[in-house]
């Protein structure tokens, strides 16, 4: 449950900064808002292991891929704040979603990273599809 309210806050703080950003014409540096965002939740998880857990941090013993997750963060950061800028941040968080849906759909069905293979079932599509619709409708106005 802990963890749940964790991801939320980080998730909102991160939110909020890209929408913000973006209002403000990109006052800040994408990079600079990349780098505060990332730092939000390493202090957020950092905290939350240290006091709920009790545990010592680890850097060994992970595949070599997860440390691309964080360039992989400031990448998606830096597009999020530039096409809030661009379409705004309704149309940008959707079509973050259905990018998200449509990944997580790819990885499931083959099996990547080691996850257990799930194949797509033809009974998720409408929720692609109300989601490009939501994106769709908000662009076009």
């Amino acid at each position: 449950m802990v963890y749940l309210l964790f991801l939320l806050l980080a998730g909102m703080l991160q939110g909020m900064m890209i929408s913000l950003n973006g209002q403000l014409g990109n006052y800040y540096s994408m990079f600079g808002i990349c780098f505060f965002v990332h730092g939000i939740a390493a202090v957020l998880l950092i905290l939350y292991i240290k006091l709920k857990e009790r545990k010592k941090i680890h850097l060994r013993g992970v595949p070599p891929y997860v440390y691309l997750v964080g360039l992989m963060g400031i990448g998606i950061v830096a597009s999020s704040s530039w096409c809030t800028l661009a379409i705004g941040a309704a149309a940008m968080t959707g079509l973050s979603v259905i990018g998200r849906m449509i990944s997580s759909a790819i990885v499931d069905q083959y099996g990547m990273f080691g996850v257990k293979k799930q194949a797509f079932s033809w009974k998720e599509l409408p929720a692609y599809l109300l989601v490009l619709a939501g994106v769709w409708l908000v662009s076009v106005g």
